[in-house]
């Protein structure tokens, strides 16, 4: 039997590639720059994210949030339907979201782990996973604390997690469909690739994971209408290989970053 993060990995593959060839955004080619480095994403950052919702639920939550948390909301919660805590948890979890993603563009030392992913120049499902692990695990943190302390069922999660992983990678695709006013309700590539274009001006847009409207209501959205990015990426000489991205926001000068690069392709 192959472990489920091979499964996960192959089954998005088949999906999402023949889909990205077909309704092309921007003709590239399947195995483009920076592929390879990206697939290690893919299967070192499943193990991160399944260890960082563990350590939240089990030690943060469990050891330092206890006082956050009433039985009696908690109770509330478990019992509505699971599609109405699903649209709750939706919610909650892009506010928290939303929160941590603005911090990772506002506060400098946060920017140099969050632009391990800004480094993508070339938009498809695969980018979603170019990660730093401290930058995943920072915004997980803001995203699942408020859901456990409220109490959200096993199954709202399960259901919440399936759905928060493949929009991820819906919209990193490569592809030009339009989705009329569906684009106000729900995240859509042609919102969040605006979020990746090389113009500096429009880094600081589109922060939500799923729900443009946050954006709205903050004054940070841009999505004009039959217009997509060119070019994607950012100005920082961020190394093409995954333990060089992986050092790269721990080095201050230079000459560090030199370092870096030489082991880029390990």
């Amino acid at each position: 039997m192959l472990p489920d993060v091979v499964k996960g990995f192959f089954l998005l593959l088949f999906i999402l590639v023949p889909i990205e060839k077909i309704f092309f955004l921007h003709k590239q080619k399947i195995f483009r720059k920076g592929w390879e480095t990206d697939a290690i994403h893919y299967f070192i950052g499943y193990f991160v994210g399944r260890t960082a919702v563990l350590a939240i639920s089990g030690i943060l939550i469990g050891q330092f949030l206890k006082s956050l948390i009433n039985s009696q909301i908690q109770m509330n919660v478990a019992s509505q339907p699971v599609a109405f805590q699903f649209v709750e948890a939706i919610f909650i979890a892009d506010v928290g979201y939303y929160i941590a993603h603005k911090l990772t563009h506002k506060i400098p030392w946060l920017w140099k782990f969050h632009a391990i992913h800004h480094s993508v120049e070339h938009m498809d499902w695969l980018a979603t996973v170019r990660l730093h692990p401290i930058d995943q695990i920072f915004t997980k943190i803001f995203q699942i604390v408020p859901l456990y302390i409220l109490g959200f069922t096993k199954e709202t999660f399960t259901v919440f997690f399936l759905f928060g992983a493949f929009e991820a990678f819906f919209i990193h695709a490569n592809i030009k469909i339009r989705f009329g006013w569906l684009r106000w309700i729900i995240a859509t590539p042609e919102f969040h690739h605006w979020h990746h274009t090389a113009e500096r001006k429009f880094y600081d847009k589109n922060f939500a994971a799923q729900l443009p409207i946050l954006d709205l209501v903050f004054g940070t959205l841009y999505m004009p209408r039959g217009k997509m990015p060119e070019k994607y990426g950012i100005s920082d000489p961020i190394p093409l290989g995954y333990f060089g991205q992986i050092l790269y926001p721990f080095f201050k000068r230079k000459k560090f970053m030199n370092q870096a690069r030489k082991i880029e392709n390990i």
